[in-house]
């Protein structure tokens, strides 16, 4: 749901802060719920851990990070009885937990609530164990994604199971996962992520489908010869927008072929990819393109951008 259509429906939302951290307007955060939620340390420093790179990589915890997950989680429930934290993922640097909320907070208390006493009673194991002053040890906010079926909690629990072999991966190949910005692409100072090169291969297609190309017989036509493209090595380029461009990504994402994304909105300071696409980038097959800057705020010239987003397409296809 866009900011627009959430006040068409009755919601007043709050200012909006570019913190990166957001908040569902429609969603009563004091109601029962699935969250997978993240917290990041402050500064992004490594307290809580360190990765071990073997054929298995794994994270070694520090006294804090224990600390945090033999302790700090479950006095949090014991204060809130209503939240069970059913798997937690402490990274060296950020904390993954996902929650179920099994009944209605009290009057005045709220998910944030929840984290705010974790965060306080993790702040005060630090200064146990460092003799240091109590100190913020996390950023402010959180991060926090509704878990609204099955299929997300699957996904959700493999991904977690899996965040350690992801950062040894970024780790020795850092210049498929890292954000490069001022990248000139058709005379365009873009941002991107992964593999650059798939710029230089001069046998490219752009996916654009229109509305009529899906009743004349054009798009399937176009189909066979954007995938034939992709079979023979070259690069299919799409902001993936319409239905029909969707199929043709999905399809050529399913076979391993060579892709350049085109995104309506930049990338955030921390980005990654994830899922599929980080396994794609991995394998050279990948790269995120956007002539945007990071700005939450896109819905109101979302048409704009997919224009421009198609032309760009086109020019990267025909140079």
């Amino acid at each position: 749901m866009t900011r627009d259509e959430a006040i068409a429906r009755g919601y007043i939302p709050s200012p909006t802060i570019h913190n990166g951290h957001r908040r569902a307007l429609w969603h009563d955060y004091n109601a029962p719920g699935l969250y997978m939620l993240t917290l990041v340390s402050a500064q992004r420093l490594p307290l809580f851990g360190k990765l071990i790179i073997t054929e298995n990589p794994y994270i070694s915890l520090s006294a804090l990070g224990n600390a945090i997950l033999q302790e700090e989680i479950f006095k949090s429930m014991a204060f809130f009885p209503m939240v069970d934290v059913w798997r937690t993922c402490i990274m060296p640097d950020h904390i993954h937990m996902k929650i179920r909320v099994k009944n209605t907070f009290p009057p005045k208390k709220h998910l944030g609530h929840f984290i705010r006493g974790l965060k306080i009673g993790s702040g005060k194991a630090y200064q146990r164990l460092s003799g240091l002053p109590y100190t913020t040890i996390f950023e402010e906010g959180y991060n926090d994604r509704l878990l609204l079926n099955e299929g997300q909690l699957e996904r959700w629990h493999n991904y977690l199971l899996d965040n350690p072999r992801r950062l040894a991966l970024k780790r020795q190949h850092p210049d498929l996962f890292t954000v490069m910005h001022n990248q000139e692409v058709a005379g365009i100072k873009c941002m991107m992520v992964g593999n650059r090169f798939l710029l230089d291969i001069p046998d490219k297609e752009a996916i654009i489908v229109h509305r009529s190309d899906m009743s004349d017989g054009t798009y399937e036509k176009n189909y066979q010869k954007w995938l034939a493209c992709a079979e023979r090595g070259g690069v299919l380029v799409s902001g993936a927008i319409a239905p029909g461009e969707k199929a043709v990504i999905r399809e050529a994402m399913n076979q391993g072929y060579r892709i350049i994304l085109l995104r309506q909105n930049g990338f955030g300071s921390h980005y990654k990819p994830s899922g599929e696409r980080f396994n794609a980038c991995l394998a050279g097959h990948f790269l995120e393109i956007s002539p945007w800057d990071w700005d939450f705020g896109r819905d109101k010239a979302e048409r704009e951008r997919c224009l421009f987003n198609n032309s760009l397409a086109l020019r990267l296809a025909n140079e």
